[in-house]
């Protein structure tokens, strides 16, 4: 029996405060604005954005190197608005590691430069965008998660929100509220990578669209001696600490001369789930190029996100009954240049000037919706996307010929390179053909011990990450009984010596032995990085979103 539920409408909803609908938003205001200025025909939309973390900005995790070309686009004063940037690349460098040494490659190419961007801070850039987004009159509802999508009459018509004050077992404790009904005529969708309401809204509207693909990045924030860096230094790297058929790197950008980010990308994924993101950041600290800026430093802040890398040509169509798509929601990201957020804004401004016009027609239909695609293949960001989208593919044989062929793309942009894509999590009962198994996650990831100075476990970082969970609710990672059973506990841990032990950054799996083989959860750590659900081999993972206002804590990040 369905459970009465408070219902409030809005004309539009954005699910997630990121920087794609937080661009949209804004923009959607502004272009409101001036119609309104300029016309007796009024509009005056109820617009709502709701947001699963404690506070605006806390779950929002990058690098960052921001493009301003969107930026310059939809806000052309922010820096006189107070934009939080933090600074201007000043000089970059490419390098190639090994494990004491270090080469730097004479010139970079024009399509891996950052000349002109801005380093930010994700989590300041979007409690800033967020109080803007207030300031132009959109209400704004943290903690506060859209569990469930509310399908009327063949599309989306809304979302129910999280229930909050159930125990782990599911009944009621004092204080219980169940989730709200928010109704509206077009819900915006910009969750971040492998959102759990865009992967229910698969299941209702099939796109059929190629699996998405995804990496995992790890990321710390340190307080070091000033003298060291300049302000606006940006540093990458490939080879050390990942083997060379393995797709990764590093970075290490200065936002201050006392304050860097230092992170770490891995690839991983159901056929490569042999994999410890935390441990490959912690590695990579110890080389000498990282250590010696980071002696004497204090580490105030960690996180770990997924990112989806599929390009062009695993975006999901921005549109579908009832709904838009942004940013990574649709997956909008070059890896060629490893940035998103710019195009997750130009997302932002392509979906609130399709909004527009439906309000202008008081048309929502799929039909009116669908005209967001045409925006978006006359835009810049398609054609950045277009350019790029076989760099990542070209890397699936290893390092060297991803080297040698991404050198032919850029000479040759668009070079075509297999189209061949992963099994996606969930999607598919048993792991991908070709799977190396039988090789224990204990023979593929060295042992390790952190010195809690330089290195830290995975504990210390999560203490680090501000995340924070009710404990006493329901379990929002999913895994049948059975599967446990038969899949975890046996073919799981004959096949790949349960890998989730080792590829969560945030140690939430833990495979023991005493009194009998069981596998133990600690769902309040999760920092909602998803790696699991994207890496797990058999797809018996699912992850649900928590009571609204669990997870990480991020400011400087």
């Amino acid at each position: 029996m369905e459970q009465e539920r408070e219902s409030l409408e809005f004309d539009i909803i954005f699910v997630g405060a990121g920087p794609a609908n937080l661009t949209s938003a804004i923009h959607l205001q502004h272009l409101i604005k001036r119609h309104n200025a300029q016309s007796a025909n009024l509009l005056e939309p109820t617009i709502a954005v709701i947001d699963k973390g404690r506070y605006a900005g806390a779950h929002l995790l990058s690098g960052a190197l921001l493009d301003p070309k969107a930026l310059d686009e939809f806000f052309p004063d922010y820096r006189e608005q107070g934009c939080p940037i933090e600074a201007t690349v000043t000089n970059e460098s490419l390098w190639f590691l090994q494990s004491k040494r270090k080469f730097p490659l004479p010139f970079i190419p024009e399509k891996f430069s950052n000349k002109n961007s801005l380093i930010v801070s994700l989590s300041r850039l979007g409690t800033w965008m967020a109080e803007k987004a207030e300031e132009e009159g959109i209400q704004l509802f943290d903690n506060t998660a859209a569990a469930v999508p509310f399908i009327e009459n063949g599309r989306l018509s809304g979302i129910i929100t999280d229930d909050k004050g159930l125990d782990k077992n599911g009944y009621k404790k004092g204080g219980y509220e169940p989730g709200l009904l928010l109704k509206s005529k077009v819900t915006v969708i910009g969750e971040g990578s492998d959102g759990s309401l865009t992967r229910q809204l698969g299941k209702h509207f099939p796109t059929h669209a190629p699996a998405q693909r995804y990496e995992s990045g790890v990321k710390e924030t340190w307080q070091i001696p000033e003298g060291r860096v300049i302000a606006g230094e940006v540093h990458h790297t490939f080879g050390f600490p990942f083997e060379a058929d393995v797709y990764g790197g590093g970075w290490f950008y200065a936002l201050s001369p006392t304050l860097v980010s230092i992170g770490c990308i891995s690839s991983l994924g159901p056929d490569a789930p042999l994999c410890d993101p935390h441990l490959n950041l912690q590695r990579f600290k110890l080389h000498p190029l990282m250590a010696n800026t980071l002696k004497f430093g204090q580490m105030v802040e960690a996180g770990a996100r997924t990112i989806t890398s599929g390009g062009l040509d695993t975006m999901l169509p921005l549109f579908g009954p009832g709904y838009l798509l942004t940013g990574e929601s649709a997956g909008v990201v070059n890896m060629q240049r490893h940035k998103g957020i710019h195009l997750a804004m130009k997302s932002g401004i392509i979906a609130a000037e399709t909004l527009f016009e439906a309000l202008l027609h008081n048309d929502f239909s799929t039909e009116r919706l669908k005209s967001c695609e045409e925006r978006f293949r006359n835009s810049w960001a398609y054609d950045e996307l277009y350019a790029a989208r076989n760099y990542r593919k070209a890397f699936d044989n290893g390092l060297y010929p991803g080297l040698i062929q991404a050198g032919l793309q850029l000479s040759f942009p668009g070079l075509s390179t297999k189209k061949t894509q992963r099994s996606l999590p969930g999607f598919s009962p048993l792991p991908n053909r070709g799977l190396k198994k039988n090789k224990g996650a204990a023979a593929s990831i060295p042992e390790f011990r952190s010195d809690g100075i330089r290195t830290f476990s995975k504990e210390r970082s999560l203490f680090n990450s501000g995340v924070m969970h009710e404990e006493n609710q329901p379990c929002h990672l999913r895994i049948k009984t059975e599967d446990v059973a038969e899949i975890c506990l046996k073919k799981c841990a004959t096949e790949f010596g349960n890998p989730c032990q080792h590829f969560c950054p945030a140690a939430v799996y833990e495979i023991i032995t005493d009194p009998v083989p069981a596998l133990r959860l600690n769902p309040s750590n999760c920092l909602h990085c998803k790696t699991c659900e994207v890496a797990d081999p058999y797809g018996v993972i699912t992850w649900t979103v928590p009571e609204g206002g669990g997870g990480p804590g991020y400011k400087v990040s």
